[in-house]
């Protein structure tokens, strides 16, 4: 008798564990359970971004409030002006390295394939008369 509660208490035990054991392997991984992100790789220069601009916020509200005078907020604005101008150029080359990566060079005119009509619209995706994809 003493054998069958020992083993039900730990099929049991069992049952009640393993969901929570799989929900954590399964989303052990630092990623979104609804898919990728598409601005992961850029999630770091985004914070450092964030927190420079707080940084900023801050001496701001220092200097509205009286705390700094204008010449203690211009020596400590400053390295923060400088950081964030790098922050904003690497996040510019990264966002440009992301889109030649992504899209491809679209051409102004092009023909389309379905149809055969001549689509002249600047950057256009789509056929205007069938609607079909240019990369299709």
């Amino acid at each position: 008798m003493d054998f069958l509660l020992y083993f039900y208490s730990v099929l049991f035990g069992i049952i009640l564990v393993a969901p929570f054991v799989l929900f954590y392997y399964r989303f052990q991984v630092d990623e979104s359970p609804f898919g990728k992100e598409t601005d992961a790789h850029l999630k770091a220069i985004y914070e450092k971004k964030s927190n420079l601009l707080d940084s900023l916020k801050d001496i701001r509200s220092d200097f509205d409030s009286g705390k700094l005078t204008e010449e203690e907020f211009q020596t400590q604005s400053i390295p923060y002006i400088e950081a964030l101008e790098t922050v904003e150029s690497e996040l510019i080359v990264k966002q440009k390295e992301q889109l030649t990566v992504i899209e491809p060079i679209i051409n102004k005119d092009w023909t389309c394939a379905n149809c055969g009509s001549f689509v002249s619209v600047p950057n256009a995706k789509f056929c205007p008369n069938c609607g079909t994809s240019r990369l299709a």
